[in-house]
C-alpha cells in the first residue's frame, strides 16, 4: 500500500537578524520549508502560491491583488528606536527634495512618507535604490537615503550623514504606539489544516526562542557583522515578537495615514484567520 504523503508547510521568511526570534529552529522541524527572502519579495512568493505563509511587509496586506487574513502568532514590531529603519541625509531634512528608498522594502517607505509629512511638511519624491550594490566609497552615496535591514548597522554610514531620524522612534513620539514593520499573512483560501500547523508550528517556535534568546544571538549575529551584545540588545529591547491588541491598533492606525499620504489607495480592514 502507498503511504500518501502530507504537504510541506512553506514558510516565506526575512532574510535579517530580526526575524530570527522568530524563525530559529523551524527548518529542522519535519514537513517544513523555508525559504528566505528580502521583505520586498515575500509578496510575490505569497501571490504566486510559492509559499503558504509569509513574514511580509504590512504595507503589502492593502496593496495585495489577493485577498490576505492574519495569523496573529508573531510580529516583527518596534516600541520606539528600531536601530535598523532608518532615514539618513547630508542636508537639514526641511530641504530634502527627492528620497533615495531602499529597494527592499516597502512598509519603511511608507512610513517615511508619513513621519516627514508630519514632522517636516514635506513629501519627498521617491527614488528606488538597490543599497546593497551601491560603491564601496560612502561620499558617493545619493544626499538623502532610507535604509533598512541589518546593513544600517553593519555599514558605515554613521560618518557620512550629518542628519538620521530612527523612524520607529519617529512613529512612537508622534503616536504613542508601537509599530508594526512585519507580521505572518497568508492567503484567504489556504486548506484548515496548513492554517493549524502553522499557527501551532511558529507559535510555539516563538515561545521556544523567547527562552533561548543568547543561543540564538550566538548562532546568528557575528555572521550578520553584528557585534553580539548589540545584537543581543536590538533582540530583546528593540524589537517584540508577540502580536497584541495594541498592535493591531497600531496596524490600523498606520494604514489610515498611509491612505492619507497617498502610499495606498483603500483602507482594507483588518482579517484574521479563525476569526
Amino acid at each position: 500500500m502507498v503511504q500518501m504523503q502530507l504537504r510541506k508547510l512553506r514558510l516565506g521568511v526575512v532574510n535579517f537578524l530580526n526575524a530570527t526570534p522568530l524563525i530559529d529552529g523551524i527548518a529542522s522541524i519535519k514537513g517544513v520549508q523555508l525559504l528566505p527572502k528580502f521583505p520586498s519579495e515575500l509578496i510575490e512568493c505569497l501571490e504566486s502560491k510559492e509559499v503558504d505563509f509569509a513574514l511580509a511587509s504590512t504595507i503589502d496586506y492593502q496593496r495585495s491583488k489577493e485577498q490576505l487574513r492574519i495569523l496573529p502568532v508573531g510580529v516583527l514590531s518596534s516600541d520606539g528606536e528600531t536601530l535598523t529603519v532608518r532615514l539618513c541625509s547630508k542636508k537639514p531634512f526641511e530641504h530634502i527634495k527627492e528620497v533615495h528608498c531602499d529597494i527592499d522594502s516597502h512598509t519603511s517607505i511608507a512610513l517615511m512618507q508619513i513621519i516627514v509629512r508630519n514632522k517636516f511638511g514635506i513629501a519627498p519624491k521617491i527614488v528606488p535604490c538597490d543599497i546593497r550594490a551601491l560603491s564601496a566609497n560612502a561620499e558617493d552615496w545619493p544626499d538623502t537615503m532610507l535604509m533598512i535591514g541589518d546593513k544600517v548597522v553593519t555599514s558605515a554610514t554613521g560618518n557620512t550623514f550629518t542628519y538620521a531620524l530612527d523612524l520607529g522612534y519617529e512613529w512612537k513620539e508622534q503616536t504613542g504606539l508601537p509599530f508594526v514593520f512585519a507580521t505572518w499573512f497568508g492567503t484567504s483560501d489556504l486548506d484548515s489544516e496548513i492554517v493549524q500547523m502553522a499557527r501551532m508550528v511558529l507559535d510555539r517556535q516563538r515561545r521556544c526562542n523567547t527562552n533561548r534568546i543568547e543561543q540564538v544571538v550566538s548562532a546568528h549575529a557575528q555572521v550578520r557583522g553584528w557585534e553580539v551584545d548589540t545584537a543581543h540588545r536590538y533582540l530583546t529591547e528593540h524589537i517584540q515578537y508577540t502580536f497584541t491588541d495594541i498592535h493591531k491598533e497600531a496596524l490600523e492606525l498606520f494604514y489610515a495615514l498611509a491612505h492619507s499620504v497617498g502610499s495606498i489607495e483603500e483602507v482594507r480592514p483588518l482579517r484574521f484567520f479563525g476569526a
